[in-house]
């Protein structure tokens, strides 16, 4: 990008920052020239007006677009305010709170460990986790025997028959809320131990139902590595992959970067109260896999680098590419409908196009198109999230931008 085109972002970045934060947003990313990357620039520069017009409405008070081909980044924008209140302005290195798009990065993990080893995918979860050797199907009124063992892979593509008690009001879920699955665990081990007294909502493998699975995974690791959950993932995937922005607790000397979450109130978006942060800034002992991580921009970009890349980053091999395959291939063909309409792999949904990707709660969403090599992340902190299909009208623009 030449310096002209570069200026007017960077002005607009460092407004109201100080000197050091200025710095450093600067550096987060740096576009290069949509035409060298193949793309049209004016047709992604209608990126913009997407999230510029739903800032001005107030239909979002901030957010963060990127778009990459490969290891270049084509288009990086900030929208808003990361900080509405505070009249602080959204910036590349905000941190936010990504909820489900942990559940990537702790599948990663798994399959980490499966490549070594200590973890097989069609391994019963019993083995590694005896508490769940005697655990029933609730079928009507009656708990009976699984048809068959609950796999990892079942944990990895959702079939496992668990489920997450506040999506639904079957009997099982009113049990989770009873039990306080999520809420009242102290850790990843007391919490695969109440998981297990409880009945499965399906037979294992019967159908894809979203759940608890993905916390269940990082017990798993914590397991198989004989490490807390949290420390694998710094030592194993965030260190090597330079993913600096990436914990469970935001540490004290980088909570002045963490996005105020908003909400739906009365008079449009409201700030969110503290509950909605308590969590992330307080260590309680409970690495939740499943949508508990905060992260950035930059630090996803690098992770979803590594994807792309079938399991390598500048030179840093995380994964193998046939494992990278494997998670990313429909993993539901057996299920009815499942070869032809929604696809699960593992840890990651696939659509029609082959790209693949999850989002979270608050509205955060990824995106990998292995077939042109590109990368696309939209960060927002709205929970419940209530805003328009970004993701969507996103890929839509970003096809239209693709120069054949």
């Amino acid at each position: 990008m030449s310096s002209t085109r570069l200026l007017p972002l960077l002005l607009l970045l460092s407004l109201g920052l100080p000197a050091r934060a200025q710095d450093e947003a600067k550096r987060v990313f740096e576009p290069i020239a949509a035409k060298q990357a193949g793309f049209d620039a004016g047709k992604l520069a209608e990126l913009d007006g997407l999230f510029a017009d739903d800032v001005a409405s107030g239909k979002l008070v901030g957010c963060l677009a990127l778009v990459a081909h490969g290891d270049d980044v084509v288009y990086a924008r900030t929208f808003g305010s990361q900080d509405r209140e505070a009249e602080a302005p959204m910036t590349e290195d905000a941190i936010f709170r990504i909820y489900s798009m942990s559940k990537p990065i702790t599948s990663v993990a798994v399959m980490m460990l499966v490549e070594r080893g200590k973890l097989a995918l069609d391994t019963p979860v019993a083995e590694y986790l005896p508490e769940f050797a005697q655990v029933k199907v609730l079928a009507g009124d009656k708990e009976v025997e699984p048809e068959r063992a609950l796999t990892v892979r079942d944990l990895l593509r959702h079939t496992s028959g668990l489920t997450y008690g506040f999506f639904g009001n079957t009997p099982v879920d009113q049990r989770y809320q009873k039990a306080g699955i999520l809420t009242r665990s102290k850790d990843l081990a007391e919490f695969s131990q109440k998981l297990a007294t409880l009945p499965l909502l399906h037979q294992p493998g019967s159908r894809w139902h979203y759940s608890v699975s993905t916390d269940l995974c990082g017990r798993l690791v914590e397991v198989a590595s004989e490490r807390r959950f949290g420390d694998f993932l710094a030592e194993e995937l965030f260190a090597p992959l330079g993913m600096t922005d990436t914990f469970f607790t935001v540490p004290e000397d980088k909570r002045d970067r963490l996005a105020q979450m908003y909400r739906k109130g009365e008079d449009g978006l409201e700030p969110a109260g503290a509950l909605s942060s308590w969590r992330f800034l307080n260590a309680n002992g409970f690495d939740s896999g499943g949508g508990g991580l905060c992260s950035t921009a930059r630090d996803y970009l690098r992770f979803a680098q590594m994807l792309l890349g079938e399991g390598e980053r500048a030179g840093v091999r995380i994964l193998e590419a046939e494992t990278v395959r494997e998670m990313t291939r429909n993993q539901l063909t057996e299920l009815p409908g499942g070869a032809r309409g929604f696809q699960f792999g593992l840890g990651v949904s696939i659509d029609r196009k082959g790209r693949y990707g999850w989002g979270g709660a608050a509205g955060t969403r990824f995106w990998i198109d292995p077939e042109n090599d590109e990368i696309g992340i939209f960060m927002v902190q709205i929970n419940p999230y209530t805003a328009g299909d970004y993701e969507g009208r996103m890929q839509r623009l970003v096809e239209q931008a693709r120069e054949r």
